[in-house]
């Protein structure tokens, strides 16, 4: 059991003001522990995957009620500020998982979410900035789909916002009152009675012992369902059990995701810090409305995002942000993928430019293989003795063990390493330049472009962009209804590049000229992103991970 000073260690104090964690008398409940604490292994499928469970502090097996289907709630954005990587971690690492059990374990996967678009944070930075609080969230939650979009972050099936959610809050208030969970009070608050509540603190592991609070709640643990207006400027809604007023954050997630999947949920996903109290509060409603034990099955908490050196979490309280915007003047989306997939999604992340260093050589290591891979299969490196057995049963223990991680508790920082074994030991192969002429070479190219093809998908699965150039990439030439295929610019540019060095290389001595010349073409391709990589029969090319700035460009093209 936790200790409410642990509890506040770990957890923090965000959004606490309703909510005083305290100790139940444990006396009374002793033989109940083990019934109050443990998961309760839903009815259904099993389909060979291992969660971690907040509540059992261990990993548990995966059953979902239908086989190839389930349904999945993340916890949305507060909309009054910009999006900062505090928040764009969680979403892309739940993007991540989302896309594994989607795309790589083929399970139809309802999505939702909330979008908390009224909220004492809303109200009082619209007030400071002398605006409208409707219009401010409208504004910033565009800003946050916009970069959820530049992140390649998929939206959610559906969306809900708590101003439209309005009659269904106050429904499911309304009965927890007539069910005699909450009580209103002389203000026309509601408070969630958390004594009645016989496993509330399941998820975070707290007791709570009954102690009168010395404001209008009951006890010191109960939180407001609904809180009555104060005053005639801020909005409100009206209340069938008098008063107008506007719900409590903890309702809004409830209601939302009972509108959409009912009386049970198979994930609910948010951050670590949301653990306790706002998910604890949602399974605590939900368990007394729909009169169940256990309302989600499985909870899923990303790690917090600091700053290195800083142990507090990326906070906009704290002061300590980078948003979005930023993120993408230094490095791509792909790399802070990347930099989420080297993590475990349950851990802290640190972030700096050293952690997004090595995501981008880790990225381009991948993009590196490939168009190796791609040269060696045109014939533009020499053809390898390679062994057939050795190289089908390693691709094989590849998908084996890059399945193994993803099944256990989504390892996508192993199934990465998996990938990068992989690809180091048939590089190693097929760039070696001795070639035994006196031996039939054993060509396996069908393995080795299954090889590629598997670690591609892989890539793709985790929502990464395509590992080749783009075919398709085109531009629209001015003036004309013409366009122009970059990959064959590019492959037509190399072409007369790699007759220029065959040229330079035909007599006795090296012609110098023409190698500066292609040194020139080359210098000239990498500025705009493209890496030549040059082979014994020819050249290949691969976009590099990071492309220069327009101000880097200019300042090259002035030299």
């Amino acid at each position: 059991m936790f200790s409410l000073k642990e509890v506040v260690r770990v957890f923090g104090n965000g959004r606490r003001s309703s909510l005083t964690i305290c100790r139940r008398n444990l006396a009374d409940e002793t033989h109940n522990r083990e019934s109050v604490y443990n998961w309760r292994k839903p009815a259904g499928h099993p389909v060979g995957i291992n969660i971690y469970n907040p509540g059992m502090r261990r990993k548990v097996p995966l059953i979902l009620r239908s086989p190839h289907m389930a349904t999945w709630y993340t916890c949305g954005p507060t909309v009054y500020d910009e999006t900062h990587l505090g928040h764009a971690s969680t979403y892309v690492k739940v993007d991540i998982l989302q896309r594994i059990l989607r795309d790589y374990f083929k399970i139809n996967l309802v999505t939702a979410m909330n979008i908390t678009d009224v909220d004492d944070k809303i109200i009082m930075r619209a007030s400071l900035d002398g605006q409208d609080w409707l219009q401010l969230a409208r504004d910033y939650e565009a800003e946050f789909r916009r970069d959820m979009l530049r992140l390649n972050v998929k939206p959610p099936d559906v969306r809900s916002h708590v101003t439209s959610s309005m009659p269904v809050i106050i429904q499911f208030i309304q009965e927890l009152i007539d069910d005699n969970y909450a009580y209103i009070t002389s203000s026309n608050s509601v408070y969630f009675d958390v004594s009645k509540s016989k496993e509330y603190g399941k998820l975070a592991k707290v007791t709570i012992e009954e102690e009168t609070s010395s404001n209008e709640k009951r006890n010191s643990a109960d939180f407001a369902l609904w809180k009555a207006r104060k005053t005639q400027k801020e909005p409100s809604w009206q209340a069938p059990w008098g008063g107008e007023g506007r719900p409590g954050w903890h309702i809004e997630c409830s209601a939302i995701a009972g509108l959409f999947f009912g009386r049970t949920v198979d994930f609910h996903a948010g951050g670590l810090d949301l653990r306790f109290p706002h998910h604890e509060n949602e399974e605590a409603q939900c368990c007394a409305r729909y009169k169940t034990d256990q309302w989600v099955n499985y909870w899923l908490h990303t790690g917090q995002l600091h700053l290195t050196g800083d142990q507090r979490k990326m906070s906009k309280s704290l002061r300590n942000t980078i948003s979005v915007e930023e993120l993408l003047k230094k490095y791509t989306a792909d790399e802070f993928r990347m930099a989420c997939l080297l993590s475990n999604y349950r851990n802290a992340m640190y972030y700096s430019d050293d952690l997004m260093q090595t995501a981008r050589q880790t990225l381009q290591r991948f993009k590196n293989f490939h168009a190796d891979l791609s040269a060696y299969v045109q014939f533009l490196k020499p053809v390898h003795l390679l062994d057939e057995g050795a190289l089908r049963a390693q691709l094989a223990h590849t998908m084996a063990e890059f399945d193994n991680s993803l099944r256990d508790d989504f390892d996508t920082s192993r199934a990465i390493s998996v990938m990068i074994d992989q690809m180091s030991s048939i590089s190693r192969c097929i760039n070696e330049q001795k070639v035994d002429a006196q031996e039939e070479p054993a060509y396996c190219m069908d393995l080795l472009m299954a090889a590629g093809n598997f670690i591609n998908r892989a890539m793709l699965t985790f929502g990464v962009s395509e590992l080749a150039p783009k075919e398709a990439l085109e531009a629209q030439v001015p003036s004309t209804t013409h366009k122009i295929d970059s990959s064959i610019l590019v492959d037509d540019v190399l072409s007369v590049r790699g007759r220029m060095r065959q040229e330079a290389f035909s007599g006795q001595q090296k012609n110098s000229q023409l190698l500066a010349a292609c040194d020139e073409l080359r210098t000239l391709l990498q500025q705009h992103g493209i890496q030549v990589r040059d082979h014994k029969q020819g050249s290949s090319w691969v976009f590099a991970v990071s492309c220069p700035t327009d101000d880097e460009k200019s300042k090259s093209s002035v030299k």
